[in-house]
């Protein structure tokens, strides 16, 4: 079945969420926490200032010499660190609530995020580097692997908001495997109706020797389907672009954010093995670590439709082995 006749639900609350979690380090970014207090101002959105202390840190050694955690002592220690934030959010008119927990972050965040009805998910990632990745993990990684829900994570050179503006005006999608990826596109077509923002939508075609397109299927093709899922009144430009043998997809990605100045990045979140993220660096986490904006994800889901039994219907859209070529997140 074509993209263009195949239907895909976006829930209402992922355009315009009524509960915002911004995921607080033990030191708050201020990029990020700027932009999830400019979302709960633009959608009278409540915001949960989310925090989750380690246990290690907290911890303190007896006479015995065996460690304890004061969990009240570190509680009130990081509701404190918390409490400008919310002063912050109140003098705006937004209201906000701190939340403590502790345990492994990611798991935290999740957890609360599917019991507590969470929208949206903001947070910031410093994104380390592959050795890093390897023996440390990523706490973003993971919530952008896992989500419910849109996850908008701020990266180490994202512009500073005071000088770079809050208001979202140009949005830049990216898909490259459009079978899989009719929710980002519905989602930042959404949104930007929503905000009365430019839409870019940008389908990367990899090199032929890599994934060979279907004869029939062009450009013109595919930017016919990508037209016939957009609302008619969302402004919009449709891209779509070959690689090179050595074009880089990420590099591609942050090319054209730059030059359209982008206000948002909209990606669907696709899976990676381990080995594949650390020899490609993952193409979300490239785009997280040079972003000068910050970054939507949309955890990967396969729609049921593209298992139809008649595949020889999507061989025009559906040319991509996401595996070998846009190498995700693990």
């Amino acid at each position: 079945m074509p993209a263009s006749e195949r239907t895909v639900s976006i829930p209402a609350n992922w355009v315009r969420p009524a509960r915002i979690l911004f995921a607080a380090a033990s030191h708050a970014d201020e990029r990020a926490f700027a932009c999830a207090l400019s979302e709960a101002q633009e959608y009278r959105s409540k915001l949960i200032l989310f925090h989750v202390f380690d246990v290690l840190a907290t911890a303190t050694e007896d006479s015995a010499g065996l460690r304890s955690v004061d969990y009240e002592r570190a509680t009130l220690y990081a509701t404190a660190a918390l409490e400008p934030l919310r002063q912050r959010a109140a003098a705006l008119g937004v209201d906000s609530e701190i939340v403590v927990k502790t345990g492994i972050a990611a798991e935290e965040i999740l957890t609360y995020a599917r019991r507590h009805s969470i929208d949206r998910i903001v947070m910031a990632s410093r994104v380390p580097g592959r050795v890093g990745k390897f023996f440390l993990g990523s706490v973003a990684e993971e919530v952008l692997r896992s989500a419910p829900v849109p996850v908008i994570t701020v990266g180490p050179n994202a512009l500073d908001p005071k000088v770079h503006g809050h208001r979202l005006r140009r949005i830049l999608c990216t898909v490259s495997h459009l079978n899989c990826e009719l929710q980002p596109v519905m989602l930042a077509a959404q949104v930007a109706r929503t905000l009365d923002a430019q839409l870019t939508i940008l389908h990367l075609i990899p090199p032929r020797a890599e994934s060979p397109l279907d004869p029939g299927c062009s450009t013109v093709t595919l930017e016919a389907e990508l037209e016939k899922l957009l609302p008619k009144s969302v402004p919009r430009e449709v891209q779509v672009r070959a690689l090179s043998a050595e074009g880089s997809v990420a590099g591609e990605i942050l090319y054209q954010a730059r030059q359209r100045q982008s206000d948002l990045i909209v990606l669907g979140a696709h899976p990676a093995s381990m080995l594949s993220t650390l020899t490609r660096q993952g193409m979300v986490n490239q785009v997280l670590a040079e972003s000068l904006c910050p970054v939507m994800t949309l955890k990967h889901v396969v729609p049921a439709e593209s298992l139809a039994e008649d595949e020889s219907a999507l061989k025009n859209v559906d040319f991509l082995a996401e595996s070998t070529w846009l190498a995700g997140i693990f």
